[in-house]
């Protein structure tokens, strides 16, 4: 694929997730592609996250580059395996292949997003809180789609129950081994 392609992959997936979906799975790179895009989508992420507290001079605010691309990598991780998992639990046939390049693919998307964020931020501050909610309404735009596409389900709308539904019961669930292991999330403390 060269540069034009990938442009036209990235319009077609915003426009409609499911066609960008099905047509990203269909070019089926083999496994350690897949692992490829998802490690440079992760790296990619954190390299801006930590663009605005260097230019800022605020860096030593921010946490351990390498903390912070664990976290990351691990939850894609995460949701790789629910997505994969959890839909096959209500009916659905894909597979964790597909959902993996389908998450490294949302998260080079969502990159694409957060660079318009940085940039937001930068030049019209006060317009950056919008961008945000963009970015959030789009991220879940993109992955229902995917879902739906990855798993053949027809309806958005309880892919989308389904993923508020399932992002409620791991928060419940690491909240509970957290309180277990004793430990305290910074802020926490006094609630």
């Amino acid at each position: 694929m060269n540069r034009s392609d990938i442009i036209a992959l990235a319009r077609l997936s915003l426009a409609d997730p499911e066609k960008g979906a099905a047509t990203v799975v269909a070019l089926n790179p083999p496994l350690p592609a897949r692992w490829m895009l998802m490690v440079f989508a992760v790296l990619s992420g954190v390299v801006l996250a930590y663009l605005l507290p260097t230019l800022g001079g605020r860096l030593s605010e921010a946490p351990s580059p390498f903390m912070a691309v664990a976290l990351q990598g691990g939850a894609n991780l995460l949701a790789v395996g629910l997505i994969a998992r959890v839909g096959r639990l209500f009916g659905g046939q894909g597979r964790f292949e597909d959902a993996l390049l389908l998450v490294g693919w949302l998260q080079l998307l969502m990159v694409g997003a957060q660079l318009v964020q940085v940039l937001a931020m930068i030049v019209l501050p006060p317009l950056a809180g919008l961008v945000m909610i963009a970015a959030v309404a789009l991220f879940f735009w993109l992955l229902t789609g995917f879902i739906c596409a990855l798993h053949g389900f027809e309806s958005r709308f309880v892919v989308l129950m389904g993923v508020f539904g399932t992002l409620f019961a791991v928060a419940f669930a690491v909240s509970f081994v957290l309180i277990l292991l004793g430990i305290e999330l910074p802020g926490m403390g006094d609630v």
